[in-house]
C-alpha cells in the first residue's frame, strides 16, 4: 500500500459519526471546541458547522474581529448558501448605515464580498458547488425578487446600495471571494475543476468584479483557518536602522525608533492574501480615504516617488506591542497595535504596487510594554497634535481599568469580561460571547439608559460624539453599564437560540430600552446617584430569571411587532428617533400588555 493510500486508509478508519455525518478527530475537537467558545448547541451540527465555517473564513478575509455569527448567517431556508459577509474598507458591515457612515468618513468605497458555502459532507459535491455559483450569480445579476429571507435581503440591499455608489469605488471594483467548505478533501477532480472554471469565468464577464477567488476547503484547510484564529498578532522584520529610546532589555517597557524600507514596513500590516492585519483597532481614527487632504497630499508624494521629502515630512508610525524582541538585525512583534499612523499606513498600502515603493523609507517607533499607563500616555501623546476630540480618547481613561475590575466581581453565570484592550483575552479559554468591548459598552449604555436605542445602530465613532459626555463619568455607578452588558447578552442569546426569531434582531435595542421601563420604571436616576444601584439589581434579578427573562422579552417583541407604525421591511424604521418616541410614549400600555391587563 503506497503513502497516499495509507494516508486515505487510516483517514476514512478515523473519521467519528456527530448527528448522522462522520468527521475526523482533529476537526471534531476544534468544532466542540468552536461551539464552546460560541456557547453553541453541538447538537444542531449543521448550525454549527455553518457558523464555524463562517467565522473562519471570514477571520481569513479580515483578521481577527469581533464576528456575532447571526450577522453572517444567511438563515435556515437559503439555498446554495450559509454565509454572506460585506468587508468596506476593511471593516465588516452589516447595515447600509455603517456603509453610509464608512461613505462620509472617507468618502471611498474598498469592498470584499465573501461568500461562504459549508457541507459536512465528506466530499466535495457537483451540484452543491453549482448551487453555489448559480446563487451567487443571481444575487448579483437578479432583482432580487427571488430572495424571500430577510437574512438575503438584508444583504441583497446592501450589495445594491453599494453598487449604485459605485463613484465611490477610487481604486477598483469589489472582490468575490467565495469559500466551498466540506470535512473531505479536495482533489482537483477533473469535473469539479471545470464547473469551477467555467463559473468563475462567467461570474468574471459580469465586469462588476476587479477580482475573484474561489477557495475549496477540506478538513485540513479549515483546521488550519481555525488555528489562524488563534493565533496572537505577530511580525517579523529586518530593522537594521534603529536607536534604543529608553529602556533596556529587563526593562518593563523599551522603545526602539528607527526606519525601514516599504519592503518590511508591509510585513507588519499585510498578512495572507494581500490583506490589511487587523493592527489599527487600538488607533483612535479609522482611516479618512485618499480625498482627506493630508492623505491626498501623502499620495501625491508617493507618486513623485520623493523619497527625501515622504521621510522627512512624516510624522512617522507608532506601534506598541506586548513584546517586542530584536536578534541582529530581525525584529519580532508580538500582540501588537499601531496606535498612530492609521492613515500613512493606509495610504502606503493602496499604492503598494507603484514603481520604487518598496525602497520608501518610513519612520517608525516601536515600543514593547505591558504597562497600561505607558500604553496610554504614549497614544495620548502620539495624538494630541491632531484634533482628537476629548471624548475620543475616553477608552484611555482610568474609568476604563475600573470597569474591567468590576466586571470581573461577577461570577458563573453572571460572569462578563471587559475589554479594554483589543485582543486582551484572545488567548482565553473563555465564551466569546461573553466578551464586552468598548464599542459595545458604548451601544448597550447608549441604547438602555439613554433612551437611545436609534442611535446606536451605525458606527459607534459617530455614537460617541452623540452622548459626548454623558457616558464613563469617573463617578458613574458601574452597575449600569454591566447591567446594559447583561441585558444586550441576553437577548442576543435568545435571538441565537431561535426563542425570538432573527428576523426582529433590529430592535433588539428598544427591547433592551423597554425592558428597563417594565422592570424598574421610567425614570432613570443620574448615573452617579446611589439610588442607581438598587434601580439595577432590579433588572439583573429579573434578567437572571431564565424564565421571567425570556417572557418579557418575548412579550416586548411582540408589542413591538403589533404597532402599525412600526414597519419591520423599513430598513430605517429602528434608526428613527420617532420610533423611539413613539414606543417610550406607549410604555404605560407595554405595561399592561405584559401583565396580561
Amino acid at each position: 500500500m503506497n503513502i497516499e493510500k495509507r494516508h486515505r486508509f487510516w483517514y476514512d478508519n478515523h473519521r467519528i459519526n456527530i448527528g448522522g455525518i462522520f468527521v475526523d478527530p482533529i476537526t471534531q475537537k476544534f468544532l466542540g471546541e468552536f461551539c464552546k467558545l460560541f456557547e453553541i448547541d453541538e447538537k444542531k451540527t449543521d448550525t454549527a458547522f455553518e457558523h464555524f465555517c463562517n467565522y473562519c473564513c471570514v477571520n481569513k478575509e479580515n483578521g481577527i474581529v469581533d464576528i456575532k455569527l447571526e450577522e453572517i448567517s444567511t438563515g435556515k431556508n437559503a439555498q446554495g448558501i450559509d454565509g454572506i459577509a460585506i468587508i468596506v474598507n476593511h471593516k465588516l458591515v452589516t447595515s447600509i448605515s455603517e456603509i453610509e457612515f464608512q461613505i462620509q468618513n472617507s468618502r471611498m468605497l474598498d469592498v470584499n464580498f465573501v461568500f461562504i458555502q459549508a457541507k459536512t459532507s465528506s466530499s466535495f459535491d457537483n451540484t452543491l458547488m453549482l448551487n453555489f455559483f448559480e446563487f451567487t450569480k443571481s444575487f448579483f445579476e437578479g432583482d432580487g425578487s427571488e430572495f424571500t429571507t430577510s437574512e438575503i435581503q438584508n444583504f441583497f440591499e446592501m450589495k445594491e446600495f453599494i453598487y449604485n455608489n459605485a463613484e465611490y469605488m477610487t481604486e477598483s471594483n469589489p472582490k468575490l471571494s467565495m469559500y466551498y467548505v466540506t470535512t473531505g478533501k479536495w482533489v482537483d477532480d477533473k469535473t469539479l475543476v471545470k464547473v469551477k472554471n467555467r463559473n468563475e469565468k462567467e461570474l468574471q464577464n459580469l465586469n462588476i468584479f476587479s477580482e475573484i477567488k474561489f477557495v475549496p476547503c477540506g478538513a485540513t484547510e479549515i483546521q488550519s483557518l481555525y488555528r489562524g484564529t488563534k493565533n496572537m498578532l505577530t511580525a517579523e522584520f529586518k530593522f537594521e536602522k534603529y536607536i534604543v529610546m529608553f529602556g533596556d532589555e529587563d526593562s518593563d517597557s523599551i522603545g526602539y525608533s528607527g526606519v525601514i524600507p516599504f519592503s518590511e514596513y508591509k510585513k507588519i500590516i499585510m498578512g495572507d492574501g494581500d490583506s490589511l492585519k487587523p493592527v489599527f483597532d487600538d488607533n483612535i481614527r479609522d482611516f479618512l480615504g485618499n480625498r482627506n487632504p493630508v492623505n491626498k497630499a501623502i499620495t501625491t508624494t508617493l507618486q513623485l516617488m520623493d523619497k527625501n521629502s515622504f521621510c522627512m515630512l512624516n510624522n512617522g508610525i507608532t506601534i506598541i506591542a506586548e513584546n517586542v524582541q530584536i536578534t541582529g538585525t530581525t525584529a519580532v512583534l508580538t500582540d501588537y497595535q499601531i496606535v498612530n499612523g492609521c492613515q500613512t499606513s493606509h495610504v502606503l498600502y493602496e499604492n503598494r504596487n507603484l514603481d520604487g515603493i518598496e525602497e520608501l523609507l518610513i519612520p517608525i517607533k516601536v515600543i514593547g510594554t505591558k504597562d497600561d499607563i505607558t500604553r496610554n500616555s504614549i497614544t495620548k501623546a502620539t495624538n494630541s497634535q491632531t484634533s482628537i476630540k476629548p471624548e475620543q480618547l475616553e477608552a484611555l481613561s482610568d474609568f476604563q481599568k475600573n470597569l474591567e475590575t468590576y466586571y470581573s466581581t461577577f461570577e458563573d453565570e453572571r460572569r462578563l469580561y471587559y475589554e479594554r484592550r483589543t485582543g486582551q483575552y484572545r488567548l482565553e479559554a473563555i465564551p466569546k460571547t461573553r466578551i464586552v468591548n468598548i464599542p459595545q459598552q458604548i451601544k448597550s449604555v447608549t441604547a438602555m439608559f439613554l433612551n437611545n436605542p436609534h442611535g446606536v445602530s451605525g458606527n459607534y465613532g459617530t455614537i460617541v460624539k452623540a452622548v459626548g459626555n454623558k457616558i464613563f463619568n469617573a463617578n458613574d455607578q458601574k452597575i449600569l453599564y454591566y447591567t446594559s452588558s447583561i441585558a444586550q447578552y441576553k437577548v442576543e442569546r435568545l435571538i441565537s437560540e431561535g426563542v425570538i426569531d432573527k428576523k426582529y434582531n433590529k430592535s433588539r435595542y428598544h427591547a433592551m430600552m423597554l425592558f428597563r421601563i417594565y422592570v424598574s420604571g421610567k425614570k432613570v436616576p443620574r448615573f452617579n446617584e446611589n439610588k442607581m444601584e438598587e434601580y439595577c439589581n432590579k433588572i439583573i434579578d429579573t434578567l437572571f430569571d431564565e424564565e421571567k427573562c425570556k417572557s418579557i422579552f418575548m412579550k416586548i417583541i411582540e408589542f413591538i411587532v403589533a404597532q402599525d407604525e412600526i414597519d419591520f421591511n423599513d430598513r430605517k424604521t429602528f434608526e428613527r428617533k420617532e420610533t423611539t418616541d413613539l414606543l417610550l410614549n406607549k410604555s404605560a400600555e407595554l405595561k399592561r400588555y405584559i401583565d396580561g391587563q
